[in-house]
């Protein structure tokens, strides 16, 4: 696979939001010895993202090579899988169409992806801009891509990072199809909010021995539009992406124990259900008492809501219980000497969830 970046912008009606991220990447300091090229996959769009695209990328001299595709079935992970196929590079940085991205991201993701080959998937630091001013309550209670996402550059210790802004290296999830991997989650699908796309590709990569790393260098700018600040936009989004629980959770009690087992899996996962409830209860019991914060209330309810959700995704035992076999076999696969104590021959084509 030939070294250089494939900058990814996958877009849903992404026309308002596309001449603000196409301008940075035409801004990006790219030393000529740096293969680049920009893909735009519109991802069934309804509106003009592809001639706009297409209109504001004329616009500059950028010595970037330009193309758009399209996929018609809508899911963010279908229009990503598009895009990963059709990117000629080693590195593929996934820029969300509402990501301004810094003048030195692409060549220093480039160079720290080149100076660690362990790393799987590389993720940067989103610094928060605002369409409308946001409620005191998003500070106490923000469920969108950004900030530090550890306490210094390098390995991530719990193995994820967020999908906005982050590099995957190409070859290495060639690997992962190559293994029979296959995302359980469309993430987000037209206008509906499902999400854990990006966690369920970190862990897979953590599974198949790939170090998923932070830079703090890598800065871009994510562009908050003014109804994504609303209560009624965050419940909207918390019960729509709780579905993902249900795949995320299995990864995640397979790599912190490192045990294929199903009775331990039953067993770990009885004890994250009640850590789940002894949390919402210690919440439950801090409401009735008073706050000094006016927004303090607004951030437990819906933290209470996160809460009550996750607790509801339990109810799929049988589904958490396939998945943790899917995923331990994929361990396997990587990793012979630990098989699965239930093994499955071939991955079943599982039904995505939203």
């Amino acid at each position: 696979m030939q070294a250089g970046i494939t900058i990814l912008i996958c877009t849903y009606n992404g026309a308002a939001r596309l001449p603000v991220t196409l301008q940075h990447i035409a801004r990006q300091v790219i030393p000529l010895s740096l293969p680049c090229e920009v893909i735009v996959v519109d991802n069934a769009s309804q509106d003009n993202s592809i001639e706009l695209a297409w209109r504001e990328w004329r616009k500059y001299d950028a010595a970037i090579s330009f193309k758009v595709i399209r996929e018609e079935q809508a899911g963010l992970t279908y229009a990503r899988e598009k895009g990963f196929a059709a990117a000629a590079y080693e590195y593929i940085l996934l820029c969300d169409d509402d990501n301004w991205l810094s003048e030195a991201y692409v060549h220093t993701a480039f160079e720290v992806m080149q100076r660690h080959p362990s790393i799987g998937i590389l993720g940067g630091y989103g610094e928060f801009e605002f369409e409308a001013t946001p409620p005191g309550w998003f500070n106490l209670f923000n469920l969108y891509a950004g900030g530090r996402q550890a306490a210094e550059s390098g390995p991530v210790p719990g193995h994820l990072v967020y999908g906005a802004g982050a590099v995957l290296r190409k070859s290495a999830y060639k690997r992962l199809q190559e293994a029979g991997f296959v995302s359980l989650l469309t993430d987000r699908l037209g206008y509906q909010l499902s999400s854990g796309g990006d966690h369920e590709l970190c862990y897979a990569l953590a599974l198949a021995g790939y170090d998923v790393w932070y830079d703090d260098r890598l800065r871009f700018t994510h562009f908050i539009t003014a109804n994504r600040l609303t209560p009624v936009y965050y419940r909207t989004y918390i019960k729509e992406s709780s579905r993902c629980f249900s795949v995320i959770e299995p990864y995640k009690i397979l790599i912190k124990t490192g045990n294929n087992s199903l009775p331990q899996f039953r067993k770990e996962l009885l004890k994250s259900f009640g850590y789940h409830a002894r949390k919402m209860a210690l919440l439950m019991g801090n409401m009735a008492g008073s706050s000094n914060n006016k927004d303090r209330p607004m951030a437990q309810r819906l933290e209470l809501l996160m809460l009550r959700q996750r607790l509801l995704s339990y109810r799929y035992f049988k589904t958490m219980e396939k998945n943790f076999q899917l995923a331990a076999t994929l361990k396997s696969r990587f990793n012979p000497m630990s098989s699965p104590t239930t093994q499955l021959e071939a991955f079943e084509q599982p039904v995505r969830q939203g």
